[in-house]
Order: C-alpha cells, then structure tokens, then sequence
C-alpha cells in the first residue's frame, strides 16, 4: 500500500488515480505512434462490415469500423480501446478485492499496467486483445461474486450464469483463444465443490446465450467452408520436436510481459501452487495454466508461436502478483522502489517509443532504419497521392494490388476508402474474402510493394497480366528523410480472376 499512499488512502480511490494516469498515458503514446502492421490491415478491412473475418472473429473490427465513422483513420480510432483497456483495469481491480482484498487489488491492477505488453498491444492498439481481455475479466468477475460472495451478499444463480454467458459469447466474438480459459473454467467447477452448480440449469442458459452472441462467427465459417478456423487450426501444425522455438517462446513472454515485471509475476504463479487448496487461488490458476501451458508448449511441436498468445493466461496471475505484494511489504527488494522503477521505465519507455515513432529521430541519428523497432508503425501516407496522380480512384480507375497481406493492410489503409485493393501474392488473407475478385478480371492495375517484395515476386507476375511495365520509385519516411524504398507499377490486363499463388517464392 504505501507507495499508493500519496494518491489516496482508500484503495478503490488509488486504484482509479494509477488507472487514469495510464489511461493519459496511453492516449499520449496513441497520439505519437502511427498504425503498425497488424492495425493497418485491421482497419482496412474495417471499412466492410461482415458476420466474421478470416483472420479473427469480428468484435474488434467491428469497433474498429464505429471507431472510423467517428474519426476516420487518424490515431483517435484508438481511442475506444484505450477506454476500454481502462474499464478492463477496474474489472482486474475488483476481481482481486473480492479474492484477496482492496490492497492486493490496487497491486495487481498497478503491476498489469506496466507490463509492456498490456500497457501496449491490449490497452492501445486496434487489436482482438483488447476486447478479448474486458469480455473474459466481465465474465468472471460476475462468477467470481457467485462463487466467493461477501458476508450478507446473495447473488442469483440465474443473473450470474447469464451475465457470464454474454460476457464469455462476446469474448468468443473476440478472439478464439477465449476457449482456453472457459475450458479452464469448467477444469475448476468439476475439482471443487462448486460443481454443484452443474446440476442447476442456470450454467445452461449462460451456454445457451454465449453461443446465440458466437454465432456470428460460425455462421461465416459455414459459408465460408470453415475458412478461419482452418486457418488458426493450421497454425499449430507439428515439425517435430523444435526446442529452439520453445526456447524463443518462453523469453518472447517475457521480454512482451517486460523482465521486471515477467519474474515476480511467475514466482507469484507458480508459488500459488504451493497454496492451491485455497479456493481463490485454484480460481485463477484454472482459468490461466490452460493458456500459458498450451501455447507455450505447442511451440515444442509447432515450430513456432507468437509470445503474445498465452496473454490472457497470464492477465489472471496478476491477482496472484498483487496479493503476494500486498502480504510482502518487507520483501528484498522493496515492492514500493519495484513500483517506483516500473512505473518510471512504462512511462519512459511510452514516451520514448512514441517520440522515436513520430520524428523517426534513430534515423536521423545514424541508426540504420532497419534497427528502427517502430518502422513497422510508419504510415504509409506519402503513398495516396502519388496513387491518384496514377489515376486511382478515379472513375474506372485502375485496381491497387499488394504482393503480401501485411504489405496489402498498409496500402489499404491510406487508399482503400477510394479504390478497391486486392492483393495478389500467396497469402492475401482477408482480402480474399471481402469482394468478388472476379470483377477485376483485366482491369488496369497499380502494384504497389516494398522494393525487396517486388524483386521476389516479379518473374512470376509477368505471366498474369497482358502488360507488366516498369517499376517506379517512391520513397517514404519521416521528418523528411527517406526510411523505405516503395516501387509502383502499372500493369495491364489482370489475367487471374481470383488472388492466387502468382510466385513459387514468398
């Protein structure tokens, strides 16, 4: 508590104070970098609205696109995620009260937001995370009252499951990984005297709701022979035992959860076992170990894994990290200098990333652009009009064609609400899926591609269109210097109907 003191003496207080302050915080860093990869590719296929998408179930894009009918595609599209990060926050806050008490609470919602990953991905950036992370926090929070309710408190049965199920139906419209921790759930009710509420229907008609709000999602899937399930599916596919994957999976969490904040939070963890016929705790290592275990160890045999996956596992060890904070005052070293050095480097770090994002300053340092980890977050900008002096968007104007998906994101985030864009490489993601392609059948076309892109795939694609002329050069940065080299190309008479593999080599 004592680092709080200055803020508030009530916990509940302090802790709304540490959520503003990162809620500001946030919006400054949302103001300074522009959209990364993912983002970029996200908002783009915002502009159409559908039942589901390829890549994700659509609650994030669906945001995304009431987001731009408000602000268009300026850094403010972020804003409802931040927002929503903030209410996430004060759910984790109450969810610990209620498990270990007001201390451990105002901990655990200080430690998640210094975690890198959570102070950046899920809590500002236009990515699945962030509604992901509110819908389960909801969800169980409105459980954890059932199952662990206050002296006087009775809460209904049927008002609890039901809110669940909403919460837990919107998280499945979030992301799928949301599986991991409603199969975690249903791990805790069948090992604890709570799995009498099995013989009551109330878990029933939450079931009943989450899969009314999913269907979305597997009504797209059916008309789309079970395209993105496929696809995520596929994405765990075995190569053998592969430790040096394993090896990068385990330090990649810990470098996203940021190292000093990543060891207290596991030594929390795993000291929770030690304890796990408490209740309270079982709580929350059933609805985080499913996670944490699967994602990290399919990298043995997948022979690969984003470190980002196994998030929402660890976001419920954070009570865990609070309430070990909150009984630990003395501990070596002192929680109350751990948080003044987190909060410093979260801050620092926000600031740093974003100023380096906006002015492109390592660039003008020296540093090679390449060594720039905020190139990817480079708008594209200059791009639009050097389009439409090329005649895009313009009536009967040419198609804009990407060689990659993340390259396509980019394009089509600056040019896409003005001339449709396809991309024509061997992994067009959810731009196959948008519109019939086969309208597009001879049309004149503008690539568009980083110059290294364009070097592989150009071979191939003079065999798909009647005329392919020569590249241009176009080079975009920031504060005036050049940091990438794009190339355009006209070309003539697009020969394939649909996005196909057009090189051997990608």
């Amino acid at each position: 508590m004592k680092p709080f003191d200055r803020l508030s003496p009530d916990p509940a207080r302090a802790a709304l104070v540490v959520i503003l302050a990162f809620t500001a915080l946030r919006i400054v860093f949302a103001a300074l970098l522009g959209f990364g990869v993912d983002e970029s590719y996200t908002l783009g296929q915002a502009r159409h609205l559908s039942l589901s998408y390829f890549d994700h179930p659509p609650l994030h894009i669906w945001l995304a696109h009431a987001a731009m009918k408000l602000f268009g595609t300026s850094w403010a599209v972020r804003l409802p995620f931040v927002l929503l990060f903030a209410a996430t926050s004060w759910l984790l806050y109450r969810l610990t009260e209620r498990l270990f008490g007001a201390p451990a609470g105002l901990w655990a919602t200080f430690s998640l937001n210094v975690s890198v990953f959570f102070l950046a991905s899920p809590g500002t950036w236009v990515v699945p995370d962030g509604p992901l992370l509110f819908c389960l926090a909801a969800g169980v929070l409105a459980l954890a009252r059932l199952f662990f309710p206050g002296e006087g408190e009775h809460p209904s049965v049927w008002g609890a499951w039901s809110l669940a199920g909403l919460a837990f139906g919107l998280a499945g419209l979030s992301k799928y990984s949301a599986i991991f921790v409603v199969a975690g759930l249903a791990v805790f009710l069948v090992a604890t005297g709570h799995r009498r509420q099995l013989l009551h229907p109330a878990p029933y008609l939450g079931a009943l709701i989450a899969a009314v709000v999913v269907s979305p999602v597997i009504l797209w899937n059916m008309g789309h022979d079970w395209a993105s399930l496929k696809f995520q599916a596929g994405r765990g596919g075995g190569k053998g035992l592969t430790l040096t994957a394993f090896a990068q999976m385990v330090v990649g969490q810990f470098v996203w959860l940021a190292p000093w904040v990543a060891v207290p939070l596991a030594y929390a963890g795993v000291a929770a076992f030690g304890l796990i016929r408490d209740p309270r705790r079982l709580f929350l290592i059933a609805l985080g170990l499913p996670s944490i275990a699967y994602f990290t160890l399919q990298s043995l045999w997948s022979g690969w894994a984003l470190p980002h996956w196994p998030m929402p596992g660890w976001f419920f060890v954070f009570p865990l990290l609070g309430l070990w904070l909150a009984e630990n005052p003395d501990a070596k070293p002192s929680p109350a200098a751990w948080a003044k050095w987190c909060a410093g480097l979260a801050f620092g770090l926000a600031i740093g990333l974003g100023m380096i994002g906006a002015t492109g300053l390592l660039t003008r340092l020296g540093v090679p652009a390449r060594a720039d980890p905020t190139l990817d977050a480079l708008n594209w900008s200059a791009l639009r009009p050097a389009l439409t002096a090329r005649g895009a968007g313009g009536v009967g104007g040419p198609v804009v064609a990407g060689l990659t998906w993340n390259e396509g994101g980019k394009i089509d985030l600056v040019i896409g609400d003005a001339a449709p864009v396809i991309v024509l490489g061997t992994d067009p993601r959810g731009f196959a899926y948008r519109q019939d392609q086969r309208a597009y059948a001879g049309r004149d076309v503008l690539i568009v591609a980083l110059a290294g892109t364009y070097r592989r795939f150009e071979a191939d694609l003079a065999s798909q269109f009647d005329v392919l002329g020569e590249p241009e050069l176009l080079s975009i940065g920031r504060s005036g210097r050049p940091e990438l080299d794009l190339v355009i190309v006209r070309a003539r008479g697009l020969k394939s109907a649909t996005p196909r593999a057009l090189a051997s080599r990608s």
